[in-house]
């Protein structure tokens, strides 16, 4: 199950790369059909699983996902058919980003912050990939992991459902609009880094294109990797919600270092510290997500992921509208200010649970 879960997340992230790399190939719009995909994925993904359908949460999500990549690469010149292709991109990568997930939080009975962190190392691993596969194997690559995340996924034993929690266990657990409050801001500022700051760089003068795109491509996955490792082991000292608090002011330092880079290393060296800054908030915030309904804890991650990627799709629109009316610089500074509001809600969340309790 295991095996299956993290080929998934694997292939997650390469499919998530494939998108960032082709932006220029993309019709007028196109970048908005996975999020919305990605977004009824997730939902789906939290129903089918509340249902007691965990393996059809991710076989038909790999599924889909295999599918949709296929068809992109064999696209015909239309842009009405990679629309589609992308949106339907989103929905498989969504619903089993999810199911992997949530199949492992509900396999793990402690410390399931600490297992999410693990689980989702492969995700920058497929984005790190990406760059090192030629344009024209990269697809295809990624088609055929899909493909043997589907065939793992469709072999290996899974419980038909995850169990809930006791009553109690949630008592005492963050609102989950909260939750979801938090992954809205995180979700922008991450995805606002990677669609924005290797063109910050080229209108500063700082990189060219190419440096520039090649120094976020392995900078920030390296970071998230090397981060998410560290959680992992420090999930066990540190709460989950105090966890994610640092992470949001590291994030706002990394992102203004990042701003203020005049150099190759100093880029490569923001690059880097943004991703390990980043990288705990979303396996955390997904497994927290999970406690805060203790009857329904697939459906919660599902609602808590639907409204990050809900976040990603409304970043890159943001700062557009912001550069055209000021100038992209102006607009970068949206960066670490989204994520100081990450920690500033994660403190205000920490508060109203103690409040609660007391």
């Amino acid at each position: 199950m295991r095996t299956a879960a993290s080929l998934a997340i694997l292939a997650c992230g390469m499919a998530a790369a494939l998108w960032l790399r082709m932006p220029s190939a993309a019709p007028p719009g196109a970048g908005l059909a996975p999020a919305i995909g990605l977004v009824a994925g997730s939902l789906a993904a939290g129903w089918l699983i509340g249902r007691s359908h965990c393996k059809a949460a991710l076989v038909g999500g790999l599924a889909l996902l295999g599918a949709a990549l296929w068809c992109l690469a064999a696209a015909p010149p239309s842009d009405t058919w990679m629309r589609l292709a992308a949106g339907a991109l989103g929905v498989g990568a969504g619903m089993s980003f999810l199911a992997a997930n949530a199949l492992v939080w509900g396999a793990a009975s402690a410390n399931r912050a600490a297992a999410l962190n693990v689980l989702n190392l492969p995700m920058p691993l497929g984005v790190l990939l990406n760059p090192v596969l030629a344009p024209e194997i990269a697809l295809p690559a990624t088609a055929v992991l899909a493909g043997l995340a589907l065939a793992v996924a469709a072999w290996a034993p899974m419980p038909p459902g995850i169990s809930a929690l006791p009553e109690t266990a949630g008592r005492k657990r963050p609102a989950l609009p909260l939750l979801a409050l938090l992954l809205f801001p995180y979700a922008a500022c991450e995805a606002g880094t990677w669609n924005w700051l290797a063109e910050y760089w080229r209108m500063a003068r700082v990189l060219d294109r190419q440096t520039a795109w090649l120094i976020l491509s392995y900078g920030l996955p390296l970071g998230l990797m090397a981060g998410r490792a560290a959680s992992a082991r420090l999930l066990g000292a540190i709460a989950p919600l105090a966890m994610v608090r640092y992470a949001g002011f590291a994030m706002a330092f990394a992102t203004a270092l990042a701003l203020l880079a005049r150099s190759p290393s100093a880029s490569a060296v923001a690059a880097f510290v943004a991703g390990f800054a980043m990288a705990p908030v979303l396996p955390t915030l997904l497994a927290v997500a999970g406690e805060a309904l203790p009857r329904w804890p697939a459906a919660a991650m599902g609602m808590a992921l639907a409204a990050g990627c809900l976040g990603m799709a409304a970043s890159s629109p943001a700062i557009a509208r912001i550069a055209d009316r000021s100038s992209l610089p102006t607009a970068m500074l949206l960066l670490p200010a989204l994520a100081l509001g990450v920690a500033i809600t994660a403190l205000a969340v920490t508060r109203r649970s103690r409040s609660r309790e007391s």
